[in-house]
């Protein structure tokens, strides 16, 4: 099985660490793209080992701190051979082509906002008319976390991506290094509310910018 940690550009040498199951690195270009695997006779197991989440994260970091840029692959992101592999880049290579260059000299933060208590408003609205109330007053909270933690960030960013949930929303942004400071102060200064809890990781190889699926 071959094991893929990214797409990289501009990767002067390998890292001194070793893949899944100790395996050594390796680095083939197709299609005009240079990828970074590892090989293993085990198949992928259908749970995955905290060692192997460990591990896997570490080789796309130390790749990530090492070229231009990547777009880092999710753990179980697993080819039958070289000729798969090869299929596979060949079929999506215009597509890879673009997202790289789009995460070019850039790092990944993540937002996550949870209003206190907002689930538990539903299941006490006793009649129809006190349950869209309920539900209009959580659209409007969360309208209100949006313009006041995600949109002055986004700003700060080249691509976001933002999910909504019930009791809040996540959101993902892709910075240049070059702003990562900036975006650092901002997250710091954002105006929150006190019902809110707000965390702020980062930064992070860009893994929620790896396709043309997220903007």
């Amino acid at each position: 099985m071959i094991h893929l940690y990214g797409v990289v550009d501009g990767l002067d040498e390998l890292p001194p660490v070793r893949g899944l199951d100790g395996a050594p690195l390796e680095r083939r270009s197709l299609e005009g793209l240079e990828l970074v695997f590892s090989r293993t006779s085990t198949p992928p197991s259908a749970e995955v080992s905290r060692e192997a989440v460990l591990q896997h994260a570490q080789v796309v970091e130390e790749l990530a701190g090492r070229s231009g840029a990547i777009l880092p692959a999710q753990l179980g992101h697993a080819f039958r051979d070289d000729g798969e592999l090869a299929t596979a880049v060949r079929e999506q290579a215009a597509q890879l082509a673009r997202c790289l260059e789009r995460v070019r000299g850039c790092v990944e933060f993540g937002l996550r906002a949870t209003v206190a208590e907002a689930g538990d408003a539903v299941p006490e609205a006793e009649t129809g008319a006190d349950y869209l109330r309920v539900r209009l007053e959580q659209a409007r909270r969360l309208d209100g976390l949006v313009a006041r933690l995600h949109e002055p960030l986004a700003r700060l960013a080249r691509a976001t991506t933002r999910q909504r949930r019930p009791d809040g929303f996540s959101a993902a942004y892709l910075v240049a290094r070059k702003d990562v400071a900036q975006f650092r102060e901002a997250a710091t200064g954002l105006d929150r509310a006190p019902e809110a809890t707000v965390v702020c990781t980062g930064p992070w190889p860009p893994y929620s910018f790896a396709s043309e699926a997220q903007s």
